[in-house]
């Protein structure tokens, strides 16, 4: 037994929640590269230079090649390093810090894109019945 995430869980267990923390991260990396591929073709700027510089040179395909690189490397240093260098309970807590980290910048790059498509107002996209406190 390990102890992970705040009480007592066998290590099988602990390795199904860092595949399924992987896979939340893996499905929300794909939504950043999608909101961020929408936002630069709406005139958005990208804030990697790095990443602007793919997206530059080669488009959205180079951007999401470039995206899924990182995020393969990332997913693969959390798989595959030895369990006496990182414990399988630091694996599961730094995937989901990658995931939350990742989910922000995906609301960011909605809010952007929202006021790069309709210049910034959220009645235009809200129905009329929903009000603001």
């Amino acid at each position: 037994m390990e102890r992970g995430l705040g009480r007592r869980v066998s290590g099988h267990k602990l390795n199904a929640v860092l595949l399924a923390v992987l896979g939340a991260y893996m499905v929300v990396s794909l939504l950043d590269w999608l909101t961020t591929a929408t936002a630069l073709a709406s005139g958005g700027h990208e804030g990697n230079p790095i990443a602007a510089s793919v997206y530059v040179q080669y488009g959205a395909a180079g951007l999401f090649a470039f995206k899924a690189l990182v995020v393969g490397v990332i997913v693969a240093a959390l798989l595959l390093v030895p369990r006496r260098v990182m414990s399988l309970r630091v694996a599961v807590w730094a995937a989901m810090a990658f995931a939350l980290v990742t989910a922000v910048v995906v609301v960011g790059n909605l809010h952007a894109l929202q006021h790069l498509t309709n210049g910034g107002d959220l009645h235009q996209v809200l129905p009329s019945n929903v009000r603001f406190l």
